[in-house]
């Protein structure tokens, strides 16, 4: 074999090593949206995105039309306590686990601009909506998710996030679950 076979064979091993290196690299948040977006598949965005379970003091669930709350807190070992409890009851602690999970993976598919124009009513705020999240933080700052009505397709809840100028369209399923958590709380 000639040195200059060698050379060409060398050549076109490492531009193939290179093409399958490139296409082995883990795809980008751009690429998985614009794939999605091709397919016509929803994308999720998380409504905090930089909130951790551990950033988590306190969690209320409240409805505000019957006052009715469930509130979740964590004692100074950090675990997680339901301060409303009586002697009698105490806390599942995995489902508050499951219920902070939640509040932080909370994603939503897109939003509406809120504007002078826009009708709460019309999203199900007349005037406060059907159920409230509320985060707090160990220094005392938190977020407020008040959610409004289903959308007309019954997939989605329409919800304000804090003083955001937008309705967030949040995913049915994560909201029906803190939903059903705040009807039949998890105390044993």
């Amino acid at each position: 074999m000639s040195r200059r076979t060698l050379m060409i064979l060398l050549a076109a091993f490492a531009g193939l090593a290179g093409i399958a290196l490139l296409q082995s690299r883990p795809p980008t948040l751009e690429d998985l949206r614009a794939q999605a977006t091709a397919q016509g598949t929803p994308v999720f965005t998380r409504v905090f995105p930089d909130l951790a379970v551990l950033d988590i003091q306190a969690i209320r669930l409240r409805d505000p039309n019957s006052d009715r709350e469930f509130v979740i807190s964590r004692d100074s070992d950090g675990q997680w306590t339901a301060p409303d409890a009586t002697d009698e009851e105490r806390l599942d602690t995995d489902t508050a686990s499951n219920i902070a999970r939640t509040v932080v993976l909370l994603h939503y598919q897109r939003t509406l601009p809120l504007d002078s124009s826009t009708r709460l009513a019309d999203y199900g705020f007349a005037p406060n909506g059907i159920f409230f999240i509320e985060v707090v933080m160990p220094d005392g700052a938190g977020h407020v998710v008040a959610v409004g009505t289903l959308s007309g397709s019954r997939t989605v809840y329409y919800a304000l996030v804090d003083d955001r100028q937008e309705i967030y369209l949040l995913e049915r399923a994560p909201v029906d679950y803190l939903i059903t958590q705040l009807a039949h709380p998890p105390l044993t």
